[in-house]
């Protein structure tokens, strides 16, 4: 007697333009255009079906993209996008100096130490979500340790593309956030970011330094020289792997970043053929 055999479901006809749009929208060559495109999708309850009913075309193991947890130095892991605010690398942490002397001394740092969310990576290196978590820890320590949560993607285009489609099945939008213009510590003068440091810095933080290394730190001089320092060597060492503005990266803080990796290894989110359209309540 021969075993049952597996029907796969079949797009109904009246999915059968909404199957072909997704299927578009994910082949788009252009990540911009990719990044756009998927952001009005998602906005559409019928688009957003398909990209949400990873567990319902029948194939189980075609959407998984598996993770894990690692801790990486801030100076090795390697940025993607080629902006880094100032402003948001230092303001959360010079208003937190209770996590400096952990940064200082090179411990691992978890995501309550810089900002609460974690930072997501591709192929244990490349940054996908968590930019400016990274660069405050980098300003103060580059041999600091990051727990980040890892996606087997070795390609990092192929796992911003990854990332944006679960976020925005799982939420329903592409959320977009941006550098300000002036502010991109890649692009600013030297002298200027030399100027702007002490701006975001407090006595707390300043005093932090002092409490943990007073040899080295005795003077707000010395602190704004050391972070400055940290900087030109960001500039040096870890720059930016392609030409990606922040408004086109993923943003796993409006889902979560737990709950996002998390349905791309369960093979929630359609990120591959056969699209099946997901009924409302199904």
């Amino acid at each position: 007697m021969s075993p049952p055999t597996r029907t796969r479901p079949q797009p109904s006809p009246n999915t059968t333009r909404i199957v072909k749009e997704v299927d578009s929208i994910l082949n788009e060559p252009r990540y911009e255009v990719f990044v756009k495109r998927l952001g009005e999708a998602a906005q559409d309850p019928k688009l957003r079906g398909v990209l949400i009913g990873g567990l319902l075309d029948g194939e189980l193991l075609d959407d998984l993209v598996q993770h894990d947890d690692v801790a990486r130095m801030s100076q090795n892991l390697k940025p993607i996008q080629h902006e880094i605010d100032l402003e948001k690398s230092l303001e959360w942490v010079g208003k937190h100096p209770e996590n400096v002397p952990l940064m200082l001394r090179g411990g691992t740092l978890g995501p309550e130490h810089f900002g609460g969310v974690p930072i997501v990576v591709s192929y244990g290196q490349y940054i996908i979500d968590g930019h400016h978590r990274w660069s405050q820890v980098y300003m103060i320590n580059p041999e600091a340790r990051l727990d980040c949560i890892n996606l087997h993607v070795e390609d990092p285009k192929a796992a911003l593309r990854k990332s944006q489609v679960a976020i925005a099945a799982l939420t329903g939008e592409v959320p977009v956030a941006r550098v300000e213009p002036g502010k991109n510590i890649y692009t600013m003068r030297p002298e200027e970011i030399r100027r702007t440091i002490p701006r975001y810095l407090n006595p707390a933080f300043y005093q932090a330094f002092y409490d943990t290394y007073p040899d080295s730190f005795q003077s707000e001089a010395d602190v704004q020289a050391y972070i400055f320092q940290n900087i030109m060597r960001m500039r040096r060492e870890s720059r930016p792997r392609f030409d990606i503005g922040r408004e086109l990266m993923p943003q796993y803080g409006t889902v979560g970043a737990r709950r996002g990796v998390e349905a791309l290894e369960a093979g929630e989110v359609n990120i591959k053929p056969p699209y099946v359209l997901k009924k409302p309540g199904g």
